[in-house]
This record gives structure tokens, C-alpha cells and sequence, in this order.
């Protein structure tokens, strides 16, 4: 969960994930709704989907026994290095490196590498260097070392050097190049991308319509559809034989998922349609929509974007009425 994502908003999701789901058999059975509803404002939902495939390999290929070693924990889907490092070394006391952004700094320094350090190459210089450094007894303890070193004392900015128990192997700062080690990871451009959310609203029955999504930035989310600025004309003209009110909200709505800022605004259709009457190849959604009630609806929903929209919702008709 703290990949990618702060620690402040792991904390709570973390406790009620565990308390919903304590054992890896309750993980790999859960359905898919309850899997998104506790992952939902973490982000990243990939990172849910490897998380339940992991847990069925234990339970069905493994007899739900834990793999034991490195090796092993990199079968398991969403597993990468540094996961399979940490539960190796600190679980099982196997001599294996973690390397995350800290380790990365407090190596660079220590050997006051300025460059190249965030390439596949520099990784191995930093993945060798803490071969010889990480001992055979507790090498769990030295990597949670090394990372709360990195945290706490050996800064991205203001490091405390003269606390570190390090500085005298130091070669940063015995150069005076501490700001230059590591250099800064280069970063990707952010994308702008501009959709519209679709809220398909029965207003008699005041049901709205979700949808899993099957593509683009929230695959595998439900939530409502949402449409790229550039289908949205087809999309209206499709929709007017079938509302008699169609609108869209004031208010934009915005959102970051990884390197894309993500903005719109919410289009509104009162239908007078049954769902089996919708041109749904028109539309250019899957079939079929889930529709629910709107007062239920925010339980449903997977995604902070979606209840960003919900809530614009809301507010609209909260200040219209």
C-alpha cells in the first residue's frame, strides 16, 4: 500500500483491510467489489488486482503456505525486488539487499556517486556494493537500518552528517558533494488529459448507472464512464434521442494518477429509457451498466475520481433544490 502513496493515508486503509481480510484465503475469495471499496483514495488499483492474484497462487499453487526464500516471493504477481528483499531478509534471515529511494541515497554518498545511479547500471553498482556491506546475522535488522538512516539522518536536503555513524567512511562528504549525491531522478513530463464523467440518471427511480471499466487510466475499476474529450459530441448526439434533459455540471473535477493530471466536467442525462434500449455500440461502452441507487452508490464506487464526481453531483442538486 505505501508504494506510491503516503503513509498518512496507508495507516487507516491498511487497519480496516486487515480487520476485513486477516488471512490470505480471505483475500484470495474476496469479491471484487469489497477488494475496491477498501483499496478506494489509495490509488494505483494495479497494485490491488496483483495483491489478490498473489494470495490465489499461495492458496491454490502452494497449499497457502508462504514461499520461504527470494527467489520464491518473485513468482508471486505484484512481488518485485525490493518486496521479495524485505520479506526474505527480514522474515526469513536471508542475506539479500532492500534498495529503495533512502538506500540509494545513503550508497551514493557513501561512495559519492553523482551519476547514473537510478539506470539499471547504477543499480548494480549499488546492488554490489551492498553485497559486501550486508552481513549473514540479522540482515533484516540492516536493512531496516539502512532505510531509517536514509530517512532520518542521511536527508534528501539538511542531512544530519554529523549524527550519522557513517561520516567517516563517507566519501560525499569527505569531497564536499553531498548536495550532488545522488543526482536528481529524472522525472516524466506530466500529461494532461481532458474527459468527461457520464451520469446516466433514471431521476424517477434516482438511479444512476456504473460501469466496469475495461480500459485506460482505471482498468478493472467501477465507476462511471468516462469519455475522452474528443468522443464526447458522438456520445451527446447518441444520448439526445433518449433525454429529455441533458446538462453538465458547473463545477470541474480534477485528479493525478501517476505522470497524467486528469480534468472534466460531468455530463448529466436524464434518461427515459430502459438500460436494454441504450445504442450501447454507439456509446462505445460494455454491457451491461450497473445501476444503482444513488443514495447506496458512494459504497459502490472504487475510485477517489468517481466520488470527486459523486460529490458534484450532489452538490448540484443540493444547491438547485
Amino acid at each position: 500500500m505505501s508504494q506510491q502513496t503516503t503513509l498518512s493515508a496507508v495507516v487507516p486503509k491498511f487497519a480496516e483491510f486487515i480487520r476485513q481480510l486477516p488471512t490470505v484465503y480471505d483475500l484470495a475469495t474476496c469479491e471484487e467489489e469489497t477488494l475496491h471499496q477498501l483499496w478506494s483514495g489509495l490509488g494505483y488499483y494495479a497494485r490491488a488486482r496483483n495483491l489478490k492474484q498473489g494470495a490465489q497462487l499461495i492458496v491454490e499453487q502452494l497449499h497457502s503456505y508462504f514461499p520461504q526464500s527470494y527467489q520464491e516471493w518473485l513468482k508471486i504477481p505484484g512481488c518485485g525486488p525490493y518486496t521479495a528483499a524485505a520479506i526474505a531478509s527480514i522474515c526469513h534471515n536471508e542475506k539479500v539487499a532492500c534498495i529503495d529511494g533512502n538506500v540509494v541515497r545513503v550508497v551514493s554518498r557513501l561512495l559519492a556517486l553523482s551519476q547514473d545511479v537510478w539506470s539499471q547500471s547504477g543499480r548494480s553498482v549499488i546492488q554490489a556494493h551492498l553485497a559486501h556491506m550486508i552481513p549473514g546475522d540479522r540482515p533484516g535488522d540492516f536493512n531496516q537500518a539502512m532505510m531509517e538512516l536514509g530517512a532520518t539522518v542521511c536527508r534528501k536536503t539538511k542531512p544530519l552528517c554529523t549524527l550519522c555513524p557513517l561520516q567517516q567512511h563517507c566519501q560525499a562528504l569527505a569531497r564536499n558533494c553531498i548536495a550532488e549525491c545522488p543526482p536528481k531522478k529524472p522525472r516524466r513530463d506530466f500529461v494532461d488529459v481532458e474527459l468527461a464523467a457520464l451520469l446516466l440518471w433514471h431521476k424517477s427511480t434516482d438511479t444512476l448507472a456504473l460501469v466496469e471499466r475495461e480500459v485506460g487510466f482505471l482498468c478493472k475499476t467501477i465507476g462511471f464512464p468516462l469519455i475522452p474529450e474528443i468522443d464526447r459530441p458522438a456520445v451527446e448526439k447518441a444520448l439526445s434521442s433518449l433525454s429529455k434533459l441533458q446538462f453538465e455540471l458547473p463545477n470541474k473535477f480534477s485528479h493525478t494518477i501517476t505522470h497524467h493530471r486528469i480534468s472534466g466536467k460531468a455530463l448529466v442525462a436524464n434518461l427515459d429509457v430502459t438500460a436494454d434500449s441504450l445504442p450501447w455500440q454507439e456509446l462505445s461502452f460494455p454491457q451491461p451498466f450497473h445501476w444503482v441507487k444513488s443514495s447506496v452508490i458512494a459504497a459502490k464506487l472504487s475510485t477517489a475520481l468517481d466520488n470527486k464526481v459523486f460529490k458534484l453531483f450532489q452538490e448540484y442538486y443540493i444547491t438547485s433544490e
